[in-house]
């Protein structure tokens, strides 16, 4: 029996998982001392002596084993570990069985991990106070902008809360929530769908509490990490859709959305020059309007189409991308991946110009602003997913 389960999936991690371990052995000893721990290690094939690694933490450690597809050790997903799902699958089947309250789970490669990430993580389940707990990071405004300009607002959409993350990787669960998730019936642990959306969003449509934990920094150091722009937003964003095809009825009534209770101090995004190459971000969008028409006449609607087109004709000086518009776009990416239009690798590396383009005009649109313009454009780009969404919703059913 223990009280509190830290989890690390690792996959080669041997430069980092030390900090990591010990960041989470430092942050047990601090915050909760006299509660008991243990620490399980889902390895997905390491050669380089990952789990060894992890004893000098201190901590109690019991290996959870799973055999993670082959495919994905050869080209591993975005998320550097292949066979999340399974690793997730076996750790919270060890942490059930050690009747542990709390379950948090780390990245075995975020470096900028500290001790407080364990208070904020465990703290409200410990509490009795949450189910879930999801990370929220301090990050340059210009950072992370798939999340920020489409995956966080598609999925506050869709669900209805604000999940600032919602590919966070550290979270923490209870023992009820994870009790719930392992005999879940539509939960597809083996598929390539991210199985840490699919807690989240099982966890809100199924009445649990889901907080969230402002952590700080988020700095990741990888040699499985995927850096190819095309593949990272065809793996996130084809997660994305895959549950809407398959979980349709957590999401296709919901409208609004509200934001979560949470912990910690929220960041405002950090402001401080960055060079950025607004340019280039043009011209890719460019060459894709000249080589992806064909593409995009199958998934765009004729007038969606249209303004597309119109904006790559505007002079640089006037870059913009209306926040409907872009929320219309992956709208009909959505419904042209639930209607498999083109095939669906195809139809989502298709969308990496487009995003650029959006992505152009935040920059620019940003570029002098204070945090809390920056904050507000990002928040008329969610709100723009929200009142877009009857649009998805009529041409779904």
């Amino acid at each position: 029996m223990t009280d509190v389960a830290v989890v690390l999936l690792t996959y080669n991690n041997a430069e980092t998982v030390k900090t990591v371990a010990a960041a989470a052995a430092a942050g047990l000893a601090q915050h909760f001392p006299g509660v008991s721990a243990t620490l399980i290690n889902a390895d997905a094939g390491s050669s380089d002596g990952t789990p060894e690694l992890l004893e000098a933490a201190g901590l109690p450690i019991v290996v959870a084993h799973y055999e993670p597809p082959a495919g994905e050790r050869a080209a591993v997903p975005f998320h550097g570990v292949p066979g999340r799902g399974e690793g997730l699958r076996a750790a919270f089947a060890v942490a059930r069985d050690l009747q542990a309250r709390a379950c948090v789970v780390l990245e075995a490669d975020v470096v900028s991990v500290a001790p407080d990430w364990i208070r904020d993580l465990a703290g409200p389940i410990l509490g009795d106070k949450a189910d879930f707990v999801g990370p929220a990071y301090a990050r340059h405004r210009w950072e992370g902008t798939i999340t920020r300009l489409l995956l966080a607002p598609l999925v506050r959409a869709l669900y209805g809360r604000r999940l600032q993350q919602p590919f966070g990787g550290q979270q923490a669960l209870s023992a009820r929530l994870i009790d719930h998730l392992l005999v879940h019936p539509k939960w597809n642990w083996s598929g390539r769908d991210v199985s840490d959306l699919w807690i989240t969003g099982a966890a809100i449509a199924d009445g649990f509490a889901v907080w969230e934990a402002w952590l700080g920094p988020h700095a990741v150091r990888s040699r499985t990490r995927t850096g190819d722009l095309p593949s990272m937003l065809a793996e996130t964003l084809g997660a994305i859709f895959t549950l809407m095809d398959r979980h349709q009825d957590l999401w296709l009534e919901v409208r609004g959305s509200e934001p979560l209770p949470t912990i910690g101090t929220p960041r405002a995004p950090l402001v401080d020059p960055r060079p950025l190459e607004v340019e280039a971000m043009r011209d890719a969008f460019r060459l894709g309007v000249r080589d992806l028409g064909g593409i995009w006449e199958l998934i765009l609607a004729p007038d969606t189409l249209g303004e597309v087109l119109v904006l790559e004709t505007a002079p640089a000086s006037a870059v913009r991308f209306p926040d409907d518009l872009w929320a219309r776009i992956v709208y009909e990416f959505a419904l042209g991946h639930h209607y498999a239009v083109v095939y669906r690798e195809h139809l989502l590396r298709s969308l990496v110009p487009l995003y650029l383009g959006r992505t152009a005009a935040y920059v620019q649109a940003t570029r002098t602003a204070t945090a809390e313009p920056t904050e507000q454009a990002l928040e008329e780009a969610a709100l723009a997913f929200e009142r877009q969404k009857p649009y998805l919703v009529e041409h779904w059913r």
